[in-house]
């Protein structure tokens, strides 16, 4: 008796194990195969000023004309439009790396993280005591990186005179702010399409003015 009571526990244990053993096996397949979907928001250049805060740490999708490329490496671009007013500065991510001077002038749709840097007294000081030892002006923290204008710090052989003038500029923009910090957005580029190049309105602006210069020869020989 004793015997079969012994095998009826094993046989128990055995397909406790077993399902347990299953379960696990498919909480981990269940696990695995969950995929969290990337929300990405469309952002319109003539919203982008006004909602931007809403959306820091969250990616966008925006669509802009490339008005300038940094010469010193691509390490940013300026994205703006017909439409607005807003000036959005585009830095690349570690895979893009750079972006190619090539792009100024194309209209680009791209994808990106939104960032914010804020500027209070605590990072001015910071950049006082720099500016009083004659540090580098390149940021080790990233965050010139981040502002926008005449506000960046100057990087390497900056003018010290000029770099307190910003400072001083900043201090009184958080003053009128009416807030004890100011923020500048820029959006860290994962990727990028060109929908219109720079090269075909150079094409179109060519035969444009080749008509036109035609129409102004013909018009010049009815004139004579």
């Amino acid at each position: 008796m004793k015997k079969y009571i012994l095998i009826f526990t094993v046989i128990a244990l055995f397909a406790t194990s077993c399902d347990c053993e299953d379960s696990s096996k498919e909480a981990k397949t269940t696990n695995s195969d969950l995929v969290v979907a990337d929300e990405v928001t469309t952002v319109n250049m003539v919203d982008f000023d006004n909602k931007v805060g809403d959306y820091v740490g969250k990616k966008i999708k925006i669509k802009g004309t490339v008005d300038h490329i940094c010469k010193h490496g691509g390490q940013k671009l300026f994205l703006v439009s017909e439409d607005s007013d807003a000036r959005v500065k585009v830095t690349p991510d570690e895979e893009i790396a750079a972006f190619n001077a090539e792009l100024e002038g194309d209209k680009i749709v791209l994808t990106g993280i939104v960032e914010e840097q804020r500027i209070d007294e605590a990072y001015l000081r910071e950049w006082e005591e720099e500016i009083k030892a004659g540090s580098d002006m390149g940021d080790d923290k990233g965050e010139g990186m981040h502002l926008g204008g005449k506000v960046e710090k100057g990087g390497e052989n900056a003018d010290l005179n000029e770099e307190m003038e910003k400072v001083n500029n900043l201090r009184e923009m958080i003053e009128e702010s009416g807030t004890d910090h100011i923020s500048f957005y820029s959006i860290l580029c994962t990727n990028f399409d060109v929908v219109e190049s720079s090269d075909s309105d150079d094409t179109d602006h060519d035969e444009d003015h080749d008509t036109d210069h035609d129409g102004d020869h013909n018009d010049d020989t009815d004139n004579h």
